[in-house]
């Protein structure tokens, strides 16, 4: 499949937030569309960069620090999930639904400066 289908399957959907764990703030995605999944990597990376997106299995996640990793990174989000300096908790809680929209360079360094100064936040349904 070309970058740009993967792109379009990755992020034309909702992602339910399973649970957190492995990290703090490390939110467990899913479900993947089936053409996107695959198994972990043989060999994990010795450090995958905060806000990075990955996949693995049948779900997408974001690291929310710098970390080692075995699952494939598949591209990189300027809103980092765990930022004690913006926020006590992590963005993302179990329950939550999660949609990844492609933008551009400079709209990307837009939304890191809002987002160190506190203006991203989670939108939460009603119960």
């Amino acid at each position: 499949m070309t970058e740009e289908e993967a792109i379009a399957l990755h992020a034309g959907r909702d992602y339910h937030v399973y649970m957190l764990g492995f990290l703090p703030g490390f939110a467990y995605l899913g479900d993947l569309p089936e053409k996107l999944e695959m198994p972990r990597r043989a060999t994990p990376r010795a450090r995958v960069p905060a806000g990075s997106v990955a996949i693995a299995s049948a779900m997408t996640a974001i690291y929310p620090l710098d970390s080692p990793g075995g699952w494939h990174v598949i591209g990189y989000t300027p809103v980092i999930p765990w930022d004690l300096k913006r926020r006590k908790e992590p963005l993302f809680q179990a329950g939550d639904r999660v949609c990844f929209k492609p933008v551009e360079a400079r709209e990307a360094e837009e939304i890191r400066r809002l987002a160190a100064e506190g203006w991203v936040q989670a939108r939460r349904a009603a119960p």
